[in-house]
């Protein structure tokens, strides 16, 4: 096997184990578990690719196609198991959804691609989410209104990234919408 495919394993893996969570939606400890492991697979797969220097335009999609099949799932079994904790978020988990798709389709018809940018924002917006289960858990609601702003928040910054890039190539690693100066400059 060529070590240069292991992130794209990984991510193919969390995407994989992301579908088996509606397997265990009943079962917390199950879910749990499956639940962790997808999430040790998305941090190993871009570890593993800085490491390996295995970055790609593939292994970029394909982590991307993980966040969304990972938190399509998360969001069902939140609505499943957990739908009256959600309740009094609805509105912002409509924005938040809003936005994603408003980027998805500014992006498309912008560079005639896919394009979600992995931002600092994004990132720690992912590891937010990605506590909620746990937030829930633990019993600690309270922190649903902070992780749902920065969810919010997250998406405006990605967009104006989009809006406001002259390029005809768009940097998907970029990290924030204050560095507006290319690596070719």
């Amino acid at each position: 096997m060529n070590t240069k495919q292991i992130p794209n394993i990984l991510s193919i893996s969390r995407i994989l184990i992301s579908i088996s969570l509606f397997f265990f939606f009943e079962n917390f400890v199950l879910f749990l578990f499956f639940y962790l492991l997808a999430g040790l697979t998305d941090i190993l797969d871009g570890y593993v690719a800085r490491k390996l220097n295995a970055k790609s335009t593939l292994g970029a999609k394909l982590d991307s196609i993980g966040d969304l099949v990972f938190y399509a799932v998360l969001i069902c079994y939140l609505a499943t198991i957990h739908r009256e904790i959600l309740k009094p978020y609805l509105i912002f988990i409509i924005l938040i959804l809003l936005f994603r798709v408003i980027n998805i389709v500014f992006g498309f018809a912008k560079y005639k691609r896919l394009i979600m940018i992995h931002t600092i924002a994004n990132k720690l917006t992912g590891f937010l989410i990605f506590l909620l289960p746990i937030f829930i858990w633990l019993d600690r609601k309270e922190l649903f209104v902070a992780v749902l702003i920065i969810a919010l928040l997250s998406p405006i910054e990605e967009f104006l990234i989009i809006l406001w890039s002259n390029t005809d190539e768009i940097d998907l690693n970029r990290k924030s919408i204050y560095k507006l100066k290319t690596k070719n400059k």
